[in-house]
């Protein structure tokens, strides 16, 4: 699964200003062991007929097992929210108890492991009788979800969908929910005729039906967890990759982006193909297939053969501009090895099936877009958990968490897939890769934990990896490094103390490289660090210009290291890696929340040229970020700092770069600018074009209102919001409906991003506007499908609560609220 709550943050590696280390104590619920397995699913078949008016499912199941070991007498089955109509075995009625969320089935009889059982189990699934639940990844837990059900909502198709990680299939079909049983399975799917279905495995036939429906047959010959079963009902589009003939390689999509299917998804073959090889295993399943659904309560979903995507990713050609969704398909795609082929013993195991997909996102990035853009890939992830490890700390496998949803953070991804590439930098590139084709193999069609796979390590190295996978994956947190150096008399001294706090996080070991650059030379050297503190001292022949540790960005953790000005200015114009680039630019220009003054002023000479030089460097990312440093730029050497932005406007081949140096200048009071943003308003990102529109009415054209109404029936959340903040400001009761209509076809993030700026208008309107907008308001905070989203809407009315209308809608949408997270948060608006 890819969960897509992810924050873009800059860290300080080398930062000038030390902070305290907090003291995070890991999670301590209760121990979570693996499930018991009284029993072992065989193979599980479907006969399963949706009714959109009831949002009911209608289902048969037919499931085989025997006893795993010990001989039993009873099977007990996860069934959350059903209506029990009929168990039998072999055509005879079978004694049961149910709760509402346990089956459990007399057999009648006692068998052992040398028997197969088969039973059919007759039910309702009523999937939105189910008690809300959640988190921050998974927003929703009831397993099967009825899009526009009744068709009421214009601009929204009628879909049905699943989502079954981690426990949630049990929701629409009975099965044993637990990630360490595997099943293959069919299912007859029924559904009216004009809709388009997608399942696991192979299509095997489409039935038509007399009463105007017909019944598709999937079948998956291949065992895999009940987590990874789905079905999706829609009007879609199937378009077949025709540059792929091994299987069947397809993207299911709505008609209107039918014709952008291979520009989002026509690099996966390639993955494939490039997967296959770094892993020496192929493609393990009978096909592979993509679709995007609306309302997903999730990033994406690895299903076996059929990954579900968000419609965030469903894109044409302009959006595709600025960015690809190529990371999110490499996670979900090596999903299939790892998650589906070899799946985690438990939830404590998660790591194993999400850390590698992270993972994978770097190998892609690398492979296709070459080092710099897999390096960005790293430093991201790296930041994402270092960001999380303010709030927590906890090892990369844990038993005690609270919650199994709290698994899926930024430690069993980002964090982890740091890990393994620091195993592969560990143990080299062959026996990295020798290692996981040996593990794919010995425990394919399986379930693994941690220590399987440094088992698995061990036999390939010949080494004793107990002290890598102790401090990296079953402790937590991460070193912080204190580093200073001085050279005297041919020596350089390198000082190291390890300052992370040991009540809870070990003492590390760490292989470090060293890179000491002089004039004209450079020269590695490689340390283990072991202790609290050491030093070491290298023979180096004159006084060194520059001392960087882990050179190539490797270490999970943080590097304090102190150094001057004038050094940190060398390692930028010096150092090749991109994380380097990138903290020598914040270190440099860094504000302290608690003080605006201390720091490097932009304005300084050497700071300055530093910034304008890096918005020529060969790697956006690094231009991006100086070009953001130059925002609102009112220093000295103006005008080379605006000529800089400028060329950046016309000549950067990134839409992102574009789009910021627009907006850095947009205070510039220069009036030979306003031809390049109104150029810029033609440019063929959209980013682009709204970075243009906002710049352009800051300055108060007399055009305004032509100019936003040229755009205002754009239905890009980055347009509409340059064109909304402008109407919001105007407050003009001619723009509810414009508002109105545009929210109502908004969703997910984009909605929850706007509101803010509709909250604006609504605090400018008149209190008639501001009641006509209770109705959507109202829609919003209680209906929509996000949690995030609900809450948005409800601050949203909490600006305008002086009407009684809206305290008695607050306190009525409070009551209604079953979400937890948002029952807390509720909490403050108990005053109303």
């Amino acid at each position: 699964m890819k969960f897509l709550s992810v924050i873009f943050t800059l860290f300080i590696s080398y930062g000038v200003f030390s902070q305290e280390n907090p003291v995070i104590m890991p999670s301590q619920g209760a121990y979570n062991p693996s499930r018991t397995k009284e029993h072992d699913l065989i193979h599980t078949k479907l006969e399963i007929k949706p009714d959109w008016q009831k949002q009911f499912l209608y289902g048969k199941a037919i499931i085989t097992f025997k006893p795993h070991f010990y001989p039993q007498s009873s099977i007990s089955f996860d069934a959350k929210g059903f209506d029990i109509q009929e168990v039998t075995s072999k055509g005879k009625a079978l004694k049961y108890n149910y709760d509402r969320s346990i089956l459990k089935i007399d057999l009648g009889q006692i068998y052992t492991r040398k028997d197969t059982i088969s039973i059919q189990i007759t039910y309702v699934a009523k999937p939105n009788e189910l008690p809300v639940g959640g988190s921050d990844a998974i927003t929703a837990d009831k397993g099967l979800y009825f899009i526009n059900p009744l068709g009421n909502e214009p601009d929204k198709p009628q879909q049905i969908w699943t989502q079954g990680e981690t426990e949630a299939n049990s929701c629409w079909f009975p099965t044993i929910d637990s990630p360490n049983q595997k099943m293959t399975q069919e299912i007859f799917l029924t559904v009216d005729a004009k809709f388009i279905t997608l399942s696991n495995g192979k299509l095997i036939s489409s039935k038509q039906n007399s009463d105007g429906t017909r019944t598709d047959y999937w079948k998956q010959t291949k065992p895999t967890a009940p987590y990874l079963s789905m079905i999706a009902v829609g009007d879609f589009k199937k378009v077949v990759d025709p540059t792929f003939k091994d299987f069947e390689v397809s993207y299911y999509i709505e008609p209107k982006f039918e014709k952008y299917a291979l520009n989002i998804y026509g690099r996966t073959p390639e993955m494939i193909r490039y997967f296959e090889k770094i892993l020496g295993v192929k493609y393990q399943w009978e096909k592979y297939s993509q679709i995007a659904v609306r309302d997903y309560v999730s990033g994406a979903m690895e299903n076996t053969t059929a990954t579900i995507h968000g419609d965030y990713i469903q894109k044409d050609n302009h959006q595709l501009v600025d960015d690809n969704d190529d990371g999110v398909i490499a996670h979900e795609l090596f999903h299939h090895w790892f998650g589906d082929l070899v799946t985690c013993e438990s939830w404590s195991n998660l790591p194993l099936n999400e850390a590698f997909a992270n993972y994978s996102e770097y190998l892609w990035t690398t492979h296709k877009y070459g080092k710099e853009e897999g390096d960005l890939v790293a430093y991201i992830a790296l930041n994402q958990y270092l960001d999380e490890s303010k709030e927590k700390q906890e090892p990369l496998i844990r038993f005690r968490y609270f919650d199994k949803e709290d698994m899926f953070d930024s430690h069993s991804y980002a964090k982890g897939g740091r890990i393994l590439h620091l195993l592969r930098n560990t143990v080299g590139d062959e026996a990295f890769f020798e290692a996981l084709k040996q593990y794919l193999t010995q425990y394919a069609y399986k379930t693994a934990e941690v220590e399987d796979l440094r088992l698995v390590f061990e036999q390939v190295t010949g080494q004793d990896l107990h002290w890598f996978f102790d401090q990296w994956f079953l402790k937590a947190g991460h070193p912080v490094l204190q580093v200073s150096h001085d050279y005297n008399g041919g020596k350089l001294k390198l000082n190291i103390k390890q300052t992370q706090d040991t009540t809870y996080t070990p003492v590390y070991r760490l292989p470090l490289k060293v890179l000491i650059k002089f004039d004209n030379e450079q020269l590695t050297q490689e340390i283990v660090l072991d202790k609290a503190q050491q030093s070491f001292e290298l023979n180096v022949k004159s006084t060194p210009k520059m001392v960087l540790l882990d050179p190539d960005n490797i270490l999970v953790g943080k590097i304090e290291h102190q150094k001057s000005q004038d050094e940190l200015i060398y390692q930028f114009y010096n150092a090749e890696g991109i994380a380097t680039k990138l903290n020598v630019l914040e270190t440099l220009t860094y504000i302290p929340e608690d003080d605006t003054t201390f720091y490097y002023p932009p304005a300084e000479k050497k700071i300055r040229q530093l910034l304008i030089d890096a918005t020529k460097d060969k790697f956006w990312r690094v231009r991006q970020f100086a070009v953001q440093k130059l925002f609102d730029y009112d220093g000295e050497e103006f005008l080379e700092v605006e000529k800089a932005l400028q060329y950046r406007v016309i000549h950067d081949e990134r839409s992102y770069v574009r789009a910021d140096a627009i907006l850095a200048m947009k205070g510039f009071q220069n009036s030979q600018n306003d031809k390049l943003f109104r150029d810029a308003l033609s440019d063929s990102s959209y980013t682009v074009q709204a970075a243009a529109i906002e710049a352009l009415l800051a300055s108060k054209p007399s055009d305004a209102v032509e100019l936003v109404l040229k755009f205002d029936t754009s239905t890009n959340p980055s347009i509409f919001a340059a064109v909304a903040n402008y109407f919001a400001e105007e407050a003009s009761p001619l723009r509810f409906d414009w508002f109105l209509n545009h929210l109502k076809q908004m969703k997910g993030n984009d909605l929850y991003q706007v509101l803010g700026i509709f909250g604006t208008y609504i605090v400018k309107s008149s209190p008639e506007i501001q009641l006509k907008c209770l109705p959507l308001l109202e829609q919003i905070a209680k209906n929509d499908t996000q949690w995030y989203v609900r809450f948005a809407g409800m601050q949203t009315l909490s600006l305008i609560n002086e009407h009684k209308e809206v305290k008695a809608l607050m306190k009525e949408i409070i009551a209604s609220e079953k979400d937890e997270r948002l029952q807390k948060i509720y909490k403050q608006f108990r005053d109303i």
